[in-house]
């Protein structure tokens, strides 16, 4: 065989390929926007600054000093950002343990309280000090509000600052832990869910099963206990491993934290068997289970808070139920909060499995 022949062949199997792909509508589009995206999210996702951070501010003192610091948060902008770090509400007589209950529900990030004396005691020279309240759960967000104010305070001299730990003493650890429990039981699902589908639907075994008197009704059923049975497995493993390699504690209760996992594991199923219903073969599915699960590490708050990235991904992240997985989680697990503390996410998320599960479902019985 020459190498003009040789080199024939190649350009018809190239040919060949290059027809297979161009059949393969659902894979095009993620083969070449995946990248793209990746490169979006890991600039946006990876290096953004604290942003709007909602500060209470409970200024006791009526004198000028305290005014003008109020004004000086307000307009704090970072070194390397012209936009604002805060968005300061301003309120008087709101005693500590509500300003923690409004933390704990999540309404602020931080809390300052200026006390009554703070402008006499600024205009005799004599020291104060502010109380700062901050969701330590959200370590980045907490950090950035108390080395800005630390900031804002040190050009005085006499003021410091009385940081008291609502949560007790956490690190960046303990904030991504929840995070990467919810994430690995998303990616988790539909990777498994929907290469099992995908591929048993390219090698046949799905046709020859669904000729059994098995319906296809049961084959969805018997997939989704094993991935409720296998999450919670893993979830479980992952705590203890955390608390056994790094120290971390379970503040909440293990029901509820099951009970978010059991709603946010039939959300995943569902995109799972959605997207493996319309992938042609395991090929076209990876592609479009990277499109939709990597990029959502950058924008759901797994890693950074979501104060943290620009306002057009946080709007993507409230259509992923990762972001309400990741709240919820770490409202039970970092903050010992219940049921009640978390009901908007739950019922967020079992909005979405519902949709995502019956539509599921659907496409998997009129496709298989």
């Amino acid at each position: 065989m020459t190498i003009k022949t040789e080199l024939k062949d190649s350009l018809i199997v190239a040919k060949k390929e290059f027809k297979i792909l161009s059949r393969k509508k659902a894979l095009i589009f993620p083969l070449f926007l995946f990248p793209i995206i990746m490169i979006v999210f890991f600039g946006y996702g990876m290096g953004g600054t604290v942003k709007d951070a909602p500060i209470l501010i409970i200024n006791d003192d009526s004198g000028r000093a305290s005014s003008s610091l109020v004004q000086e948060i307000g307009g704090y902008t970072p070194k390397y950002d012209a936009n604002p770090m805060f968005s300061v509400t301003y309120t008087k007589d709101m005693s500590q343990s509500e300003a923690e209950s409004k933390i704990d529900a999540g309404i602020y990030k931080g809390a300052l309280i200026i006390p009554q004396n703070y402008s006499d005691s600024i205009a005799k020279n004599e020291s104060a000090t502010l109380t700062l309240l901050t969701d330590s759960s959200d370590t980045t967000t907490s950090g950035a509000i108390i080395n800005a104010l630390r900031q804002l305070l040190a050009k005085t001299g006499l003021v410091s600052l009385n940081i008291p730990s609502i949560y007790g003493d956490l690190e960046y650890l303990d904030f991504i832990t929840p995070g990467v429990i919810a994430l690995t039981v998303f990616m988790g699902c539909i990777s498994s869910i929907g290469s099992a589908i995908a591929g048993e639907k390219e090698n046949g075994t799905l046709v020859r099963m669904l000729m059994t008197p098995v319906s296809k009704r049961s084959v969805i059923l018997g997939k989704t206990i094993y991935q409720l049975i296998l999450q919670l497995a893993r979830t479980v493993v992952l705590i203890f491993a955390a608390y056994l390699l790094v120290g971390f504690n379970m503040n909440g209760s293990w029901l509820a934290v099951a009970l978010v996992l059991i709603v946010f594991t039939l959300s995943g199923v569902g995109i799972g068997i959605i997207m493996s219903s319309r992938a042609e073969d395991m090929e076209s599915f990876i592609q479009l289970n990277m499109l939709v699960t990597m990029p959502s590490m950058f924008v759901t708050g797994v890693f950074f808070p979501l104060s943290s990235v620009p306002g057009w991904m946080r709007c993507i992240a409230y259509f992923l139920p990762l972001t309400y997985a990741i709240d919820a989680m770490r409202t039970i697990m970092i903050k010992g909060q219940g049921l009640s503390a978390i009901s908007t996410d739950l019922i967020i998320l079992t909005l979405f499995a519902i949709v995502t599960f019956t539509l599921g479902v659907h496409l998997f019985r009129r496709e298989a």
